[in-house]
């Protein structure tokens, strides 16, 4: 549902998500192999980093679960801001695991989300 969702958003904020980022797609298959660890590796550092520590220590300062889910993804959205206009898409993206992280109460279904889409997203790349 998250990528449909996010897909939506950056085609409706016109968002060129071909420009740069061409230049970080595999082209070749042992491009391929090390976009896939890249992804997973991702995943799992930027959930640790963003919907666990950081999370974590925003819940501390303002006592509230929800202002930490939003600042963090605000936090996950500026930290693309390379992307221009894409990063507001990206920031929704880190509302959204950190709910995930919040109601399972664990971090291993945001990484594996976010490995997977960061994977997937290569593949596709790949072969297009």
């Amino acid at each position: 549902m998250a990528v449909p969702l996010l897909a939506f958003l950056v085609h409706f904020i016109g968002g060129d998500t071909n420009g740069d980022a061409g230049n970080f797609t595999p082209k070749t298959v042992l491009e391929l192999v090390l976009f896939l660890g890249l992804a997973g590796t991702a995943g799992f550092c930027e959930e640790l980093i963003y919907r666990g520590y950081l999370t974590q220590q925003l819940r501390t300062w303002t006592a509230s679960n929800i202002i930490a889910v939003i600042l963090q993804g605000v936090f996950f959205g500026l930290a693309y801001g390379c992307y221009g206009r894409v990063m507001f898409p990206i920031m929704v993206q880190g509302w959204l695991l950190g709910l995930v992280a919040y109601w399972r109460k664990s971090l291993r279904p945001g990484m594996l989300a976010h490995a997977l889409q960061d994977g997937i997203g290569g593949v596709v790349a790949f072969f297009s």
